[in-house]
């Protein structure tokens, strides 16, 4: 089983606007983290708890 990505505290964030930010990889490391449990035939959703949204 993958791992889940860790989400980045608020703190991480140099809030400057960045593109991409530390939260943009954050959300794509997700989604690949998604799709791999999928091809397992997993539902995301039952595995963790959804993370924290929105930016810092």
């Amino acid at each position: 089983m993958p791992r889940r990505p860790e989400r980045p505290d608020d703190e991480m964030c140099c809030k400057r606007g960045c593109d991409p930010c530390i939260f943009d990889y954050y959300e794509r490391a997700l989604d690949r983290w998604e799709a791999k449990v999928r091809a397992l035939g997993l539902d995301p959703a039952t595995l963790n708890p959804s993370p924290v949204s929105g930016r810092g």
